[in-house]
C-alpha cells in the first residue's frame, strides 16, 4: 500500500520529475553518437565554469 501525502508536492519536486522524464525520453530516442556529443558538450562546459 502506498502512502500518499495529503498535499500537493512542491513545484521543485513536480519540476524535478518532469525535467527528469525529459532527460530520460531524449536519452531514450537519440542515438548513441548523439549522447556522446552531448555529454562531451556537458563536460567541456562544466570544466570551464569549473575554471573560473
Amino acid at each position: 500500500m502506498l502512502l500518499i501525502a495529503s498535499s500537493d508536492p512542491s513545484p521543485l519536486v513536480q519540476t524535478a520529475v518532469y525535467m527528469a522524464g525529459i532527460l530520460t525520453g531524449y536519452a531514450l530516442l537519440v542515438r548513441p553518437d548523439e549522447w556522446q556529443r552531448a555529454w562531451e558538450t556537458l563536460r567541456s562546459t562544466w570544466s570551464k565554469l569549473s575554471q573560473d
